[in-house]
């Protein structure tokens, strides 16, 4: 921010120019002259000095003692010559003209003293001004929005306008000057906090203003700066802490829950089996409890797997090419074996992506999973189709869809919703580790729903390139169409809480 400059004609910092002063009094003496031959008829021409005195006061107002000085001898000299007797000449036939000249001189000296005490005062307080100035715009600066290593730079742009040099510079660490630079240390009691770099070229006075009135109020900024930064970063290492403390309890709740039920149950068959006289129907009832059991202990334990790849942000996607239909078909596949549910549906000429075909198809596989338990052995219809730049996928069940409230909620880990009965088995991982995958793929994923009409989950996935290879259309007519759902134009039909 520019400095803002009293004008000098209301004393403020600064003077007038000098050739300015100079044809002032030339001009005032000028005036004085001529305005006292009318008035020669009305009083004593040696009273008459006074005209004199208006100039000699304004020029040592303005310019200084000494043009005031100068302006009282021109002064003085005008009137001996075009006034006092001898007429037209310097000679002094009368002492009042010294007392006259010694009148102007005494006045010119008082009042240039009296102008340069106001300048250097109105001087002092400008220069006062700018430094709260410069303070508050550091202040503003280093304890702005800003971090401090984007204020710095900024900071320093400042501290070169305000000293009037080129560059500045604004280290937060010792800095061994060069040849052509100066360094003032930056302190807050013991510690050091910083340098401030300027250009050698500094003036003694410079040096000493910046030393002495610059430099105490940048300590202080900055001091307060980088203890506020480092207080924001104990809150977000706090926060960090809390989050992960939050996370291990719910890991440690869904281990304790989800974990032993599947657990419990295999031991309970077990037990309950005759060990000397096994009934075929008593062998066939445990090896389904156990086969059902251990598949969901197997997919609990998939899912802490990959949610603890996605958070420990070691996730790698591959970058192959793949077709978006059989990674839904074996998606579909692994969650709906007997094809009774999820009905499948790929536009003609959907192109090829390019990513990680695992992962997405752990990420479909999830939300199949989730839009299968919440349907009630309803359709579930996948419909995919280009849409520009990106293949979408869209995955509509018709299930007890989700509050406007759970909508925000649902793609974080552990999170089931509190109206999901004990029927629906869930360990609030499934979209959790859906979402990590697909953005993770460069993919996104949105999620509509009306309480009591489904849910509808959208996945826009990025097509690499605008000439890749096509799926041929015989391989998508080969998926069963999908059914015409009374709200899936709507776009409004969904999923259950997961």
């Amino acid at each position: 921010m520019a400095s803002r400059r009293a004008s000098p004609w209301l004393l403020g910092p600064g003077r007038p120019s000098a050739l300015t002063g100079g044809v002032i009094a030339v001009v005032g003496v000028a005036l004085a002259t001529l305005i006292i031959y009318p008035l020669r008829d009305i009083a004593p021409v040696i009273s008459l000095s006074v005209v004199y005195l208006p100039a000699v006061v304004f020029v040592a107002v303005y310019w200084g003692m000494r043009l005031g000085i100068a302006t009282a001898i021109v002064s003085a000299a005008a009137f001996n010559f075009f006034q006092l007797p001898p007429i037209d000449s310097f000679a002094v036939a009368n002492h009042g003209a010294w007392a006259s000249l010694a009148a102007f001189i005494v006045v010119a000296v008082a009042t240039g003293l009296v102008a340069d005490l106001a300048r250097g005062r109105a001087e002092e307080a400008d220069q006062r001004r700018r430094e709260a100035d410069l303070a508050a715009d550091l202040a503003r600066l280093l304890l702005g929005g800003l971090s401090i290593d984007e204020a710095l730079p900024l900071a320093s742009q400042r501290l070169a306008a305000a000293v009037g040099v080129g560059a500045a510079a604004l280290e937060l660490q010792e800095i061994d000057p060069t040849a052509r630079q100066i360094a003032f240390p930056l302190r807050q009691g013991d510690e050091r906090v910083g340098t401030l770099i300027l250009p050698a070229t500094l003036g003694p006075d410079q040096r000493a203003r910046v030393a002495d009135r610059v430099v105490p109020a940048l300590e202080s900024v900055l001091a307060a700066a980088l203890h506020r930064a480092r207080l924001q970063t104990e809150v977000v290492e706090t926060e960090a802490l809390r989050r992960s403390d939050e996370l291990k309890t719910a890991v440690l709740r869904s281990v304790s829950h989800d974990l032993r039920t599947p657990v419990t149950a295999i031991l309970t068959a077990v037990a309950a089996l005759d060990p000397e006289h096994p009934t075929p129907e008593d062998v066939s009832e445990v090896r389904d409890v156990v086969t059902h059991a251990g598949t969901r202990l197997a997919r609990l334990i998939e899912k802490l797997l990959d949610l603890t790849i996605l958070q420990s942000g070691t996730l790698e996607p591959r970058g192959d090419w793949y077709s978006i239909e059989e990674v839904l078909s074996e998606a579909a596949a692994y969650v709906d074996p007997a094809a009774q549910v999820v009905q499948l549906s790929v536009e003609p000429g959907t192109p090829l992506l390019k990513g990680d075909a695992g992962q997405m198809e752990r990420a479909f596989g999830n939300l199949l999973e989730n839009a299968v338990r919440y349907s009630d052995r309803k359709p579930v219809l996948v419909r995919v189709r280009a849409v520009g730049t990106r293949v979408r996928v869209r995955i509509v069940d018709q299930g007890p869809g989700i509050s406007p409230q759970e909508q925000e909620r649902v793609f974080l880990p552990f999170y089931r919703s509190p109206s999901a009965g004990a029927e629906h088995e869930g360990s609030g991982l499934g979209l959790a580790i859906a979402k990590g995958f697909i953005n993770a793929g460069g993919g996104e994923i949105s999620v509509e729903s009306l309480p009591g009409q489904g849910t509808s989950f959208t996945i826009d996935l990025p097509v690499e390139g605008s000439d890749g290879e096509r799926i041929s259309s015989a391989g998508a007519s080969a998926s069963a169409p999908a059914p015409d759902h009374p709200l899936g134009d709507a776009e409004q039909v969904a999923a259950g809480p997961p």
